[in-house]
């Protein structure tokens, strides 16, 4: 399977923007690891190495009965993990091992309830509950702050793992997988079920043009096979095939287990899982393809994807192209020379990045190594492209590759690489959730090459990089593998308009037919499954024996940051937050952006994104994008608000982090991108179509925000600004902006030329910066002569009349099922401002109302609630095949809570759950980050524990009236975000 992480992104995604260099494993006092050939409960040792990415020893235990692997990832992180692994492989397009992965979850001889795993998720002290699958591997991952709450999970996800009560049970088969629904005789047969729900919304084009790769690289093999299960397929798979499927991978000897974090007892971990294995004796698992056929010529396929009549279809292709490479995966040093090589294709400095920008504006590119296949390929892959473009896609990608060939990598854009990597490495602390990351990418390698530290290799060489360019190995592997190989595939997947229609309606025929020929009995069967209501269980003795924590015992201590905060003789206001970092720091840069009218937001909108998207007067947009990989991590120039309700403000938000030493040119740097930009570049047109491309495609993965927020908007004029500036009215805007740079570029170039001049303005400015007392003596000098660049004149801050969204909308998106939200602010519902004690009935209400009623009772894939600090309350069904029954769950919640008997037993629970995300531990820079904006915002830095005690206490009765009248609340309809691999249970 693809890596998960590009090198631009690699150590960034593991995690997060900003951070320390983490220390070794074995700096850990008193951590007492075993050694090589120790045993330890049934598990020996057999290898150890240092993890320094994540400041880790990673120890690799093998059970000494069954052969089960345990990888134990010993740091200081007191976020820990505990993980369950088993390689799985589709073996069909039904979805076996995803809906397996939900039925895992449902119960267990143990712990015999469907509806535990949402209550505890709700009501204990975690830091995620969930579990995915891949075409690989099926993983259960679950974390904690606390070790004694993670060992009573271990236990519950052992015991469902290899216990699970589908085995006996058939109505989790039908409500997780599929079955019929039919209210009345006079109704017509339909299908619903959690994951046909799910994979209604996760099949997307992008999605089956992965599919459709697969089938035309590798044909006959199990890759072909869709691992999350086809919507057409789904309803073929029975219970008998679901128990099969268990017992067919669900073997110790198939597992490997991985804790991660801070322990002070980790044998107790591998205690339970030798107890658990005992039973069981070791197997021999090989996963052989014998359907597989390799190709040996080029091949070339286009297959078009349903859509909606009247759906556009402009550049909204999907292109494959990749080389199959036999035999690659015999020489590990040659792989990860390739793998690595990927990383400086896919990197925005390099010249196929560039080609390909040039030759296909619009296009969203990625390059990554297939190793889940049953033999390597590097892959190409365009998203946002028109379906005639695969010929040049092609033919850029193979005249970069022989100029490659020939040349080798640019040595300032390797440089500028490595730079980017040696900055990322020392983020990686910053995130309060590595372990949750970085286990699925460990796990996921080990289930495509068999080796454990696959993953750490991967790693290791991205430091190689420099020195095998030198070498010639890349040019060596890309004359190898790539030019001139006729073992490539060429796929094109397109949107059909009109096939939507024509699909439904033949689904339509063959349910009526199934209908027909049905009995009265069986009729009236699923008319009483459908109208039955939610089944009731009292896990509360469940949910105490697997709680390990109270109230009483959560931390409330935060750390607080040393802040300066000055503002000078010309206005100029100046924050430095000391942060326990050496050598990095991070710069924030704001503008005010209130004098421009209503008039001009979409103009600032778009100046925003076209920074570093064209060249500059000094520079090209080629040799930007090497300078900023040298010096930027996490570059940012956006509309940033400010305050709240009607007291916000807009600025132009330059941010950046940087090492010391680099400061300097990042100044510099940014400077140019953002008042030097050449609007005449010939490439304008092409990049607000790009903008407009990439708009469109956001909204359509991510259309229930853009809903929430235009719900909120009717009362909240910041989150009016928001939304006016970035969702529906600027897509509106970009797409006038096409026609206008055919009849009047110069128009277009000038008013963005003007915005521009506009924003170079110092007065009423901000300069923040997160970081070392010596970083901060470093960035004052820096930051005064880059405002001293620039004018100096009063704003006069403009009064918006900006459009107010209707109470009651709906939003047409290219996807097969909708959410349904619903949004109220504080004041509506009865509430001044947030309180933090809302989070703890926002859990009430999922666990009681929305998780039974929409997801087991109606088939949504998810429903969740809660409260945005800065707008409002909200109720949103996600991947939802009903609208009807949804709105009238949304009516019934008000009478539901006011007749619900809470104890505060009950709140407890749901207290120790919501506290959990201000309890985890963060980065330094992170921290400091955030400490500056809240002081921005006006907020105290205090406000952080006066949530946590909020959070410990009884919600107030308004909190719980405020809630009820959610559900009162104009209904709002959207519809839903696409599904990222991999497929997860939450």
């Amino acid at each position: 399977m693809k890596k998960c992480l590009s090198l631009l992104l690699a150590l960034s995604l593991l995690l997060g923007c900003v951070g320390a260099v983490a220390e070794p494993a074995e700096a850990l006092p008193g951590n007492g690891l075993p050694k090589v050939g120790d045993v330890v409960e049934g598990f020996e040792v057999r290898e150890i190495r240092e993890f320094a990415l994540i400041g880790a020893q990673a120890i690799l235990f093998e059970h000494q009965r069954t052969g089960a692997k345990l990888m134990y990832l010993a740091n200081e992180d007191t976020n820990r993990v505990f993980d369950l692994t088993f390689l799985t492989r589709a073996i069909d397009d039904t979805g076996l091992p995803h809906v397996f992965e939900h039925s895992t979850l449902d119960g267990s001889q143990k712990y015999p309830s469907k509806a535990l795993f949402f209550n505890l998720s709700y009501q204990t002290y975690n830091t995620y509950m969930n579990a995915m699958t891949t075409n690989v591997m099926t993983s259960f991952p679950v974390a904690s702050l606390s070790e004694a709450q993670l060992l009573k999970y271990a236990d519950l996800y052992t015991d469902s793992c290899f216990n699970p009560t589908i085995m006996e049970d058939e109505s989790t088969f039908r409500e997780e997988a599929w079955r019929y629904r039919m209210a009345s005789m006079d109704e017509p047969l339909t299908i619903e079920g959690t994951v046909y729900s799910e994979m209604l919304g996760a099949t997307t084009l992008q999605r089956r043009s992965s599919m459709n790769f697969y089938r035309a690289a590798f044909p006959g093999s199990l890759v072909g096979f869709d691992y999350g299960g086809d919507p057409d397929y789904i309803p073929e798979m029975t219970w008998e095939d679901l128990k099969a499927y268990h017992n067919l991978f669900y073997h110790p000897s198939n597992c490997i287990a991985f804790l991660y974090g801070q322990f002070e007892d980790y044998a107790a971990f591998l205690r339970l899982l030798d107890e658990a294995f005992a039973p069981y004796e070791k197997a021999e698992f090989l996963f052989e393809d014998i359907g597989y056929t390799p190709i040996t010529e080029p091949v070339v396929a286009k297959v078009g994807f349903p859509t909606e009549a009247g759906s556009s279809t402009e550049n909204q292709s999907s292109i494959v192209y990749a080389f199959v490479c036999p035999g690659l995966r015999n020489d590990m040093q040659e792989e990860l020379v390739m793998n690595t090589l990927t990383d400086l294709l896919v990197s925005n400095a390099s010249t196929l990045s560039q080609a390909l920008k040039r030759a296909l504006p619009s296009i969203s590119f990625s390059c990554y190594i297939e190793t889940s296949a049953p033999d390597d390929a590097i892959v190409f892959k365009a998203n946002n492209v028109n379906e005639n473009d695969a010929e040049v896609f092609k033919a850029t990608i193979d005249a970069s590759l022989a100029e490659i060939a020939e040349q080798g990598f640019a040595g300032d854009m390797v440089d500028a690489v490595m730079a980017s990597l040696s900055r990322s490495i020392r983020l990686t602390s910053e995130n309060a959730d590595i372990g949750v990351n970085i286990i699925p990418d460990i796990a996921n390698s080990y289930a495509c090459t068999g080796n454990p530290f696959d993953y750490m290799n991967y790693v290791d060489g991205l430091s190689q990089i420099k020195s095998w360019n030198d070498q010639g190995l890349y040019q060596q592997g890309i004359s190898k593998w790539l030019v001139g190989s006729p073992l490539n595939v060429l796929v094109t997947t397109y949107p059909e308009p009109g096939q939507k229609e024509a699909n439904d309606a033949a689904l339509a025929e063959k349910l009526a037919n199934i209908k027909a020929s049905m009995t009265e009995d069986e009729l009236q069967a699923i008319i009483a499954q459908t109208n039955a209501p939610a089944e009731e269980e009292d896990t509360t003795e469940m949910v105490a024996s697997l709680t390990a924590v109270d109230v009483s015992s959560l931390p409330e201590e935060i750390k607080i940051y040393d802040i300066t905060d000055e503002t000078g003789e010309n206005g100029i206001r100046r924050l430095n937050a000391t942060a326990g970092v050496d050598g990095i720091g991070t710069v924030s840069v704001f503008l005010d952006a209130s004098g421009l009218p209503k008039e001009a937001i979409h103009w600032f909108k778009l100046f925003t994104s076209l920074v570093g998207k064209l060249n500059t007067t000094s520079h090209t947009k080629e040799e930007l994008d090497v300078l900023t990989n040298r010096y930027f991590s996490s570059p940012t120039v956006r509309i940033s608000l400010l305050g709240e309700n009607e007291n916000y403000h807009p600025w132009l938000r330059m941010g950046w982090t940087s090492t010391e030493e680099d400061l300097a040119a990042a100044y510099d740097l940014m400077y140019e991108l953002v008042f030097e930009t050449d609007f005449t570049d010939p490439n304008l047109a092409d990049r607000i179509t790009a903008a407009k491309t990439s708009l469109r495609s956001e909204i359509n993965s991510n259309s229930y925000s853009v809903m929430l927020y235009r719900g909120l908007a009717v009362s909240d004029p910041m989150l009016r600004y928001y939304s006016y500036a970035n969702f529906l009215e600027y897509y509106a805007f970009l797409d006038q902006l096409e026609s206008d740079m055919e009849n009047t570029p110069d128009v277009v170039i000038a008013t963005l030329a003007s915005v521009q001049e506009e924003l170079k303005n110092s007065y009423n400015s901000i300069v923040a910066f997160a970081g070392s007392e010596q970083g901060q003596a470093v960035n004052a000098p820096l930051a005064d002569a880059f405002m001293a660049r620039m004018q100096n004149f009063p704003i006069i801050p403009c009064e918006l009349d900006l459009p107010v969204p209707a109470s009651r909308e709906g939003l047409i998106v290219d996807m097969q099922v909708q959410f349904n939200v619903v949004s109220a602010d504080f004041k509506t519902v009865g509430l001044e401002k947030y309180e933090a004690s809302l989070d703890a009935i926002a859990a009430l209400v999922s666990d009681v109302f929305l998780i039974p009623q929409l997801r087991d009772q109606y088939g949504v894939y998810g429903a969740f609630n809660g409260a945005l600090t800065n707008g409002g309350l909200y109720l949103i069904s996600y991947r939802d095949p009903n609208v009807g029954e949804t709105f009238a769950v949304y009516d019934g919640l008000a009478d539901g809570l006011r007749a619900l008997d809470v104890t505060q037993d009950d709140l407890d629970g749901y207290i120790m759950s919501s506290y959990s995300d201000y309890a985890k531990p963060t980065g330094e820079l992170s921290g400091a980050i955030s400490a500056i904006l809240n002081t921005l915002d006006g907020k105290a830095q205090d406000e952080a524990p006066t949530y946590m005690k909020q959070r410990r206490s009884p919600p107030p009765p308004t909190c719980i009236r405020s809630c009820a009248k959610t559900a009162c609340a104009p209904p709002r309809a959207a519809l839903p975000r696409s599904m990222p691999t991999p497929i997860c249970t939450m």
